[in-house]
């Protein structure tokens, strides 16, 4: 059997401000379906967009994520397909396509099994049956663990709907549940030595609890036609590949209620001969994953991991420029038995002189995201430039924080609103003197 190629398709995470700017006027093919989007965000009364992938200064994931979040999952979407056509232009095909939650739109829609049309309505109609159901106040929690050990922790909870949501590898899952109930199981994941990142999910997703919006989001899209796949296309929810509409429409009736097993569907894929794995979206969130979860012979190529020009989005798709996996997680720092270390002190420690602290927060930012020192420039934004998604950067600056013994910021700031490592170092100054409460939120 020849080696294959699957195209994978992201979700959450995969956004990034103006990622398209140098690259969609070189694409003819990317530019029209852009263009189609755009049409489809008009016909539902929803701003182009084509601003937020082409623009630099678009509003950021955080901003998306607070207060419009309809446009963040049509800006994943358009991402992720956009990409797709851009892939196919400069001479690389899928024989076959898989997507994480989300993104398993953008794989039906790569098939030929919905048309970007259809497919955009979709991501629109998705949007307004979660808004028009009562759906518990919840979220989702990153636990550094395979999806046994995330399961047991959930059985340890008083509450039947706190459940394994994401199985992304043998160390890495998600949980999914009310708030309180999440609250519960970072304690729990505290005591025991696991790492627990709270994600920035508006809902519950792959829960029952949003059996209702699922329900809503079935009879809407009872309308809109479906086509045989053209293209192999493996859903990790369905947990096989997909053979027909009738299966497109049951991924669509179960996706938010029903867990995303990627971590099997990688393991079928290497099964039936992939050996190259390329993102198909921004960033390299589920191409991290694939060294963690398969053996060495899986090739990994994520040519979108930053704004980029055509020419270097070419050799990096053509396999001549060589990406280098990220960690999914940056692993954090333990002691000798295998705990994570606190802080010996509640009271702020004496930082170094200016210099001397930039320099240590970029050789730790640089050991916990996996990139050279000499990269890591005092004003480059770690979001828009380097593509370092949120947990990653979480846990960089918790690493920092921890370095210098000083205390978690306030609830209300966001980290991840602190961009560039001039910002970051600003922020620790803040947190060692008495300046906490004037620290910017960010929202």
């Amino acid at each position: 059997m020849s080696a294959r190629t699957a195209f994978m398709f992201p979700g959450q995470g995969s956004y990034v401000p103006g990622i398209l700017a140098t690259l969609i006027s070189e694409f003819p093919s990317a530019r029209k379906t852009l263009d189609q989007i755009d049409e489809m965000c008009d016909e539902h009364g929803h701003a182009p967009v084509s601003r937020l992938l082409t623009d630099p200064a678009a509003a950021s994931l955080d901003d998306l994520i607070a207060d419009r979040s309809p446009d963040l999952d049509v800006a994943l979407f358009a991402g992720n397909i956009v990409t797709y056509r851009i892939l196919v232009e400069t001479g690389l095909h899928a024989d076959v396509v898989v997507g994480h939650s989300l993104g398993e739109v953008s794989a039906f829609t790569a098939a030929g099994a919905l048309t970007v049309r259809d497919a955009t309505r979709l991501v629109f109609d998705r949007t307004t049956a979660l808004r028009g159901c009562s759906i518990p106040d919840g979220g989702m929690v990153a636990l550094a663990v395979g999806s046994r050990r995330a399961t047991h922790l959930t059985g340890l909870i008083d509450d039947p709907s706190t459940v394994l949501a994401v199985d992304n590898g043998p160390d890495q899952s998600v949980i999914s549940g009310p708030s309180a109930a999440l609250t519960e199981a970072e304690h729990i994941a505290a005591a025991a030595g696991i790492q627990a990142t709270r994600l920035r999910a508006i809902h519950p997703f792959h829960n029952r609890l949003l059996r209702d919006a699922a329900e809503t989001l079935a009879r809407s899209f009872a309308g809109i036609p479906v086509a045989e796949p053209k293209i192999p296309v493996y859903s990790p929810v369905l947990g096989r590949y997909v053979q027909s509409a009738e299966d497109v429409r049951a991924w669509v009736e179960r996706h938010m209620t029903q867990p995303v097993l990627f971590y099997d569907g990688l393991l079928r894929l290497y099964r039936d001969g992939v050996r190259r794995f390329v993102e198909s979206g921004g960033r390299d969130t589920l191409t991290t994953l694939v060294p963690a979860c398969l053996p060495a012979a899986a090739a990994t190529i994520a040519p979108l991991r930053r704004r980029c020009s055509a020419a270097e989005f070419r050799r990096a798709a053509d396999g001549t420029v060589q990406v280098e996996a990220v960690p999914a997680t940056a692993p954090a720092a333990e002691s000798a038995n295998g705990h994570r270390p606190t802080s010996t002190t509640d009271e702020p420690a004496d930082l170094p002189a200016a210099d001397e602290l930039f320099e240590q927060i970029r050789q730790i930012y640089a050991d916990a995201l996996g990139y050279p020192v000499d990269l890591l420039d005092a004003d480059i934004d770690l979001e828009a430039d380097l593509g370092i998604d949120s947990i990653k950067q979480i846990e960089a600056f918790r690493l920092a924080r921890q370095r210098f013994g000083l205390p978690e910021p306030p609830a209300e700031v966001r980290v991840t609103s602190y961009s560039t490592l001039t910002e970051l170092a600003e922020l620790l100054r803040r947190l060692a003197g008495s300046e906490q409460a004037s620290i910017a939120t960010g929202v």
